[in-house]
């Protein structure tokens, strides 16, 4: 009796350029780098795949990508290292634990894409700048006057306290108080049906001039509106509520 048994093949090695860049992501916003992989593998005895170079690429971007969005897009030369120090070590390709896979990767950045990330950097360092100027100085008056006088020395002749007071107060109390107030003005007159809401925005500010500073409704021309829309009105109260109740059906 002759038994056959099937001669096992020997693993081959494959070496591959993929000279079309891919795109990886970078830590920096919308900015991506472009990498060209030299790569080998050795696939198991068994694999029969018709591309296998398409199942080596596919490996290889989903090994990179955790890796490279963990760096800015203007440290390109770091990534590549961290990279390369990640694909240089032989491993399995996903679902054939006999097969090896290294490869080496280079690590690019389009001109345009350097643009891009030198301005994202310019953008958040003024931001942040500003973050800073706006705790550290703008909320101090003593501190905004020193602050101007120091880039504008020949204005101490004319200058005034009260001024850098007046706009300190504004930054600090503009975000506290103001801007959330005016976000609920605007909320009641979208949510309303039409007209509504802006009426009744409208009638509770103008009241609220009229009983505290009715010189301001003359100063800024607003004493014939102020007439016609709290002339016939009702009750705050009871207007709200009847307005409310008729937006709800």
């Amino acid at each position: 009796m002759r038994l056959h048994f099937r001669r096992k093949r020997p693993l081959a090695l494959t070496e591959h350029v993929f000279i079309e860049p891919r795109n990886l992501p970078s830590a920096t916003k919308d900015i991506s780098f472009k990498v060209i992989f030299s790569a080998r593998w050795i696939l198991a005895d068994r694999v029969d795949h018709y591309t296998p170079e398409s199942m080596a690429i596919t490996e290889l971007m989903r090994i990179s990508a955790p890796v490279t969005e963990c760096w800015d897009a203007l440290d390109s030369r770091g990534a590549e290292d961290a990279l390369n120090a990640t694909l240089g070590q032989p491993r399995p390709i996903h679902g054939l634990p006999k097969s090896e896979l290294s490869a080496r990767a280079q690590l690019t950045l389009s001109s345009q894409a350097r643009a891009d990330a030198e301005q994202y950097h310019e953008d958040r360092t003024r931001i942040s700048r500003l973050r800073y100027l706006k705790e550290q100085i703008y909320s101090d008056p003593e501190m905004m006057l020193l602050e101007h006088l120091e880039r504008r020395p020949g204005d101490i002749q004319n200058l005034d306290i009260k001024d850098f007071q007046r706009l300190s107060r504004s930054l600090r109390v503009g975000g506290s108080w103001w801007y959330p107030l005016l976000d609920c003005l605007e909320a009641l007159s979208e949510e309303l049906p039409k007209q509504h809401g802006d009426l009744i925005a409208m009638k509770l500010l103008l009241k609220a001039f009229k009983d505290t500073l009715p010189d301001l409704i003359d100063k800024h021309g607003l004493r014939d509106l102020a007439d016609q829309l709290l002339k016939d009105s009702e009750p705050p109260s009871d207007s709200l509520r009847k307005t409310a109740d008729s937006a709800k059906y």
